[in-house]
């Protein structure tokens, strides 16, 4: 199956996981192929109460049995950390890797998108779980038994515009009197002096 997932291959991996995939995350799917299978690109996003460069790396996912895969990675990495039962992660579906290395990034299904308010993280759909805490029952465990990430956008749809349409751009620009472009924003050396001089 190459990009164009057909109804019913959505429909049976959502009976398989028993879950029901976002409308917009659907229509990615059978809509767009990334060039690669593990997709990396910097972008200005928002993140820890500031709006700055950020690497994210996106799965391009042309099977669902690739995203089959990740959900059963994700839920084997839970697993390891405090022994998080698969029935916790039901509804989290990985989707990427937030920061392109510092954990995975997934789809909350319990967020709804219409729900979405981006002044309120609380509602935020998209979420991702560091790596390097090694204690998610106790970091992530919700009262209701299931694991929520740290916030990382209101939902996919933003996500892909801060990326792929630069929304936050201008507002970096006039905060830090800098001019973005993909070449900077693919250029080590100018994201590092960010990091280190925030170009001052």
């Amino acid at each position: 199956m190459n990009l164009q997932f057909l109804s019913k291959e959505i429909g049976n991996f959502e009976d398989k996981y028993q879950i029901k995939l976002p409308a917009y995350y659907s229509a990615f799917l059978r809509s767009y192929r990334l060039p690669e299978e593990t997709f990396q690109i910097n972008g200005i996003a928002y993140r820890s109460d500031e709006i700055a460069p950020l690497w994210l790396l996106l799965y391009g996912i042309d099977n669902l049995s690739f995203l089959s895969e990740q959900i059963e990675e994700f839920r084997q990495i839970a697993a390891g950390c405090s022994g998080v039962s698969p029935e916790s992660c039901k509804y989290l579906i990985p989707i990427g890797d937030w920061g392109a290395g510092w954990g995975p990034l997934c789809l909350d299904l319990t967020k709804q998108d219409e729900n979405t308010s981006e002044d309120d993280e609380e509602t935020w759909s998209l979420v991702w779980f560091d790596h390097e805490e090694f204690d998610w029952a106790d970091l992530y465990l919700g009262e209701d038994g299931l694991l929520h990430g740290t916030p990382a956008a209101p939902n996919l749809r933003t996500l892909l515009e801060w990326y792929f349409l630069g929304n936050l751009e201008q507002e970096f620009e006039a905060e830090n009197q800098v001019k973005v472009s993909y070449e900077r924003l693919n250029d080590r050396e100018f994201c590092n002096s960010y990091w280190e001089e925030r170009w001052k």
